[in-house]
């Protein structure tokens, strides 16, 4: 009987537990082997919690290979390595079932061929869900009190500015961060530089981040936003219900009194306005990005005198990391894009690029996938009305008492919602009412006959119907202030 191997750990247990994936996969192949099964194929979810099955890769490798007809024979250490989920458990045996697969634990010896056996691991599917919720409800107790005492939750992302070595449950200060600290917090509020001025000129020194990413403005507001500067921890900060702060114990980079007033000039700078459509005129803004470092390009208005005296005005467009010192990319003016874009779709091999063919092919696939997915999602709830059955029989039958069988109801009803939910986003995906979508040759067609009779306003909505990105590049001219603009790649709506 071909045999799929199950394993898995998360690093808590391990530590705790003392019994590692490894053991796992050397007990169960041994048991295997006494059992005289063909192992098919070892699937280990190392480090990775049991609370669900969709972030872990190994076990949703394994579900495939059962539904291809590879599996016929689950085998785990225990239920809980399976999933701690009740819902998952139960997903999870009847696919089993609907495979003719079947399933066994080594340490509870369960038999699914028999209803008892069924029954018997989704009861223990319960408790192992039980005790999750409780092990994470311990873990946010701990955390808290943890907080309270002055003590930083962060372990893998330390504040910039402080360091904690492993075993250290205080942070020290790095000395070379804090000073950027420092200079961060006296160029905002003694030299009232903007937060965009002030991540331009930390790239422009080449002072890295933390974990040597670029500054920008969120991360330099990170970073006058935090407590930790002045000797605070905070708990649960992006959740308003449980968020504070406490007194730390580790020592502070800055003063309370140059803290508060950043916040000040924080709050005074923060400005609430509503989306701002592009104006007419502008109808590039949104589509256009950077062949260099993939950036997208940001509207920029600027003026000149003409030799006669006149002021005349230009619609730039200037790569978003260029502004903060992160690329060299040369600004573009709105007429070369243009001018760059009708040379770009005159160009265009009509052989090789508009293959009309095979977008409708790839339209057909993405609706068959479509179609498969919201099938299955139909036989999940077909499974999760049969479970409601049979918990109110139990109910009815007086074998489950009322607080369970609320908890159940309540499981059930939050999982056929979510399923609901996810066959509206599929059926939203296509619609046999819609018109044929025009192609790619269409779309090309198109533009080359009325691009230069359309108005501001029309332009902009054929772009924004048809176009998702506009990729160039504006390579300097030696010798001259001048570029040469080049549209690398143009991406349709669809694709």
């Amino acid at each position: 009987m071909e045999t799929a191997i199950y394993g898995r750990v998360s690093t808590e247990e391990q530590a705790q537990e003392g019994f590692s994936i490894r053991a796992q996969q050397q007990k169960l192949k041994e048991y295997a082997n006494i059992r005289d099964w063909s192992v098919y194929g070892i699937y280990l979810d190392e480090g990775i919690s049991g609370k669900n099955i969709t972030q872990r890769p190994a076990i949703t490798r394994m579900i495939a290979d059962i539904k291809a007809g590879y599996v016929k024979n689950v085998l785990v250490f225990k239920i809980d390595r399976l999933t701690r989920s009740t819902a998952d458990l139960v997903y999870l045996i009847d696919l089993f079932k609907e495979c003719d697969c079947a399933f066994n634990s080594l340490m509870e010896s369960i038999d699914t061929a028999t209803a008892s056996g069924r029954m018997f691991i989704k009861i223990i599917g319960i408790f192992a869900e039980f005790e999750r919720e409780n092990i994470a409800e311990r873990c946010r107790i701990g955390f808290e009190r943890k907080v309270r005492e002055g003590y930083s939750n962060a372990s893998r992302f330390i504040s910039y500015g402080y360091d904690r070595a492993k075993g250290q449950k205080i942070q020290t200060i790095n000395e070379g961060e804090a000073e950027n600290v420092r200079m961060i917090f006296d160029m905002y509020v003694n030299q009232g530089m903007s937060l965009m001025g002030i991540a331009k000129s930390l790239n422009l020194r080449e002072i890295p981040t933390k974990y040597r990413s670029f500054w920008n403005s969120a991360r330099v507001r990170a970073v006058l936003c935090n407590c930790n500067y002045v000797g605070k921890v905070r708990y649960a900060m992006h959740e308003c219900k449980r968020n504070f702060e406490a007194d730390g114990l580790h020592e502070a980079i800055i003063s309370e009194e140059l803290y508060n007033e950043a916040q000040i000039l924080i709050a005074k700078n923060s400005i609430c306005a509503p989306t701002k459509r592009p104006k007419e005129k502008n109808y590039f803004v949104g589509f256009v990005y950077c062949d260099k470092c993939g950036a997208r390009f940001s509207p920029h208005n600027s003026t000149r005198k003409s030799k006669d005296g006149q002021v005349r005005s230009n619609n730039l467009f200037i790569c978003r990391k260029r502004a903060m010192g992160g690329c060299d990319a040369k600004s573009v003016t709105a007429r070369k894009i243009e001018r760059s874009l009708v040379e770009y779709f005159s160009r265009i091999n009509d052989c090789s690029v508009l293959d009309t063919l095979v977008l409708e092919q790839k339209r057909q696939q993405s609706r068959y996938d479509a179609e498969a997915q919201i099938n299955a999602l139909n036989e999940k709830l077909k499974r999760l009305d049969g479970k409601e059955r049979e918990v109110m029989g139990l109910f009815v039958d007086g074998e489950l008492e009322f607080g369970n069988y609320r908890a159940m109801k309540r499981r059930l009803d939050g999982d056929r919602d979510f399923i609901r939910s996810e066959i509206v986003k599929l059926e939203a995906t296509f619609d046999d009412r819609e018109e044929p979508s025009i192609s790619r040759a269409d779309i090309v067609t198109s533009f080359r006959e009325n691009w230069e009779n359309l108005s501001d306003i029309e332009k902009r909505q054929f772009l924004t119907k048809f176009i998702k990105k506009i990729v160039l590049v504006n390579e300097p001219i030696e010798g001259t202030n001048k570029g040469h603009t080049v549209i690398t790649d143009v991406e349709f709506c669809g694709e």
